[in-house]
């Protein structure tokens, strides 16, 4: 669980006569979050595809390369407690047969490890230069069998016709036979244009591996070292994928399938297993697999949608009810604070079935508490809520306390329930085809900034209403 403390009574919005009525209790166990340093994602817009590819590529490339193997720290180092067994630290875990075998380094007969993006696709050298070819985020440690039974195929759906790689047991997952899909893996046709289907525990992992081997690499040169680095590019188009075999270094190469890659990263969401394989190799590469801690980002990225839901409830002085002291902000956002005029904003991103949305508030003061509320209706003209103006009403729930980094707050974050989990566990659940209206609060403890009504020290967010 997070180690998140409350604030203090005092400091809290003073409810009364059934006003706002949170819901009462601790914030839900949740699995430990990844280790996202402080401020890891400022510079990340995700405004557009454009600004969020542009941004995202700016902050992880240019990361420090390991040797495949060497005497050295090698991908072995790194990859061994990346893919660890949690159930017992001395074993590591594969990814496709989900086996768990004792650690045993390079050249062992057990495991070897896995290209998720193929090496014989765009860099199938292996040299001081070469930086995807031992990029561990694109790496995993795998079943010698069933990477040689995987070769070089697209990640994509099969069927019941297609031949079966099956599963064990293990930390709670894997296991089954003969029933497809099942928790097996599924494989048909030649290795380059043929498919092979990750068993659903692990399809996100593989996908997310891609999605990140997308935007990693560009083309361009490496920013420290000058080395000339591949485009790769995540496809539909098979002929594309097949010609980029080609056993040489190329400027350009294709591999996917795109659209497939895509419904796996919503079907299997990040788990604590995935989030250590992130946090493992970030602490050697020095850069992380933004997917794996922002898997909403991939829908904004490749499918152009960079938006999910209805923003309401603006402090631009466009409702009937105005800002507390004439603090009005900017367009669309909530009234002005005392460190932004223009006001915070709240931004929803990502699909809602499966829920994977992550609400996303912004412009807020640089450091400070904030709580994510739900409602079950809209309060068309707005009320008077602190400094700013609250339009989220009926049913009222708290669903997360956060705190502020450099300005920006997010829900959920990895490891964290999604927003209707959180709901159902709360007492609400959301029916499929409702709708539900969400802001942010925060704290603004300069009480100079707007004194009147006397004593206010927070400010809320413009909402977003969404529609499951």
């Amino acid at each position: 669980m997070r180690n998140i403390p409350r604030p203090r009574p005092a400091a809290r919005p003073l409810l009364v006569s059934g006003f706002l009525c949170l819901a009462a209790g601790g914030l839900p166990a949740v699995p430990a979050a990844a280790q996202i340093p402080a401020g890891y994602y400022d510079t990340v817009d995700t405004t557009s595809a454009a600004t969020l590819r542009a941004t995202l590529h700016a902050l992880i490339r240019g990361h420090q390369r390991f040797p495949y193997t060497s005497t050295a720290t090698d991908t072995w180092d790194i990859l061994e407690p990346a893919c660890e067994d949690p159930n017992n630290t001395a074993n590591i875990l594969d990814v496709y047969r989900n086996d768990s075998h004792p650690k045993q380094g390079a050249g062992n007969p057990f495991y070897d490890r896995e290209h998720t993006w193929p090496n014989s696709y765009g860099f199938p050298d292996d040299n001081s230069t070469n930086y995807p070819y031992t990029d561990c985020h694109m790496l995993f440690l795998c079943d010698g069998g069933y990477n040689s039974s995987r070769g070089n195929r697209p990640y994509r759906t099969c069927s019941a016709a297609c031949s079966e790689k099956i599963t064990v047991v293990n930390n709670g997952m894997g296991g089954g036979i003969g029933v497809y899909p099942g928790n097996s893996n599924w494989t048909a046709s030649t290795p380059t244009q043929g498919t092979w289907e990750t068993w659903i525990g692990r399809r996100g992992d593989v996908a997310r591996a891609q999605l990140y081997a997308d935007v990693r690499y560009e083309g361009g040169f490496h920013p420290l070292t000058s080395a000339a680095e591949p485009d790769l590019r995540l496809t539909d188009d098979t002929l594309l994928i097949a010609n980029s075999n080609t056993g040489s270094n190329l400027p350009v190469a294709y591999h996917g399938i795109l659209t497939e890659i895509v419904a796996w990263n919503a079907q299997d969401l990040p788990d604590a297993w995935e989030r250590r394989h992130n946090d493992v190799v970030a602490s050697h590469q020095g850069n992380r697999n933004p997917f794996v801690d922002h898997p909403e980002w991939a829908d904004c990225l490749f499918a152009g949608n960079c938006g999910t839901g209805t923003p309401f409830c603006a402090g631009d002085g466009s409702l009937s009810t105005a800002c507390p002291c004439g603090n009005s902000g900017g367009t669309g956002r909530g009234c002005a604070n005392s460190q932004n005029p223009a006001g915070a904003f709240l931004k929803a991103l990502g699909r809602t079935s499966p829920d994977m949305v992550v609400l996303t508030a912004s412009g807020l003061l640089a450091s400070v508490p904030c709580i994510f509320l739900q409602g079950s209706t809209e309060v068309v003209t707005g009320a008077p809520f602190g400094d700013g103006v609250r339009c989220v009403g009926g049913q009222l729930l708290r669903l997360s306390l956060e705190f502020a980094s450099s300005g920006l707050a997010s829900y959920p974050g990895p490891g964290e329930p999604t927003i209707t989990a959180r709901a159902a566990a709360l007492g609400a659940p959301i029916a499929p085809g409702t709708t539900r209206w969400y802001q942010t609060y925060y704290r603004d403890a300069d009480l100079a900034f707007c004194p009147l009504p006397s004593g206010n020290s927070w400010n809320v967010t413009s909402g977003v209403a969404i529609t499951w």
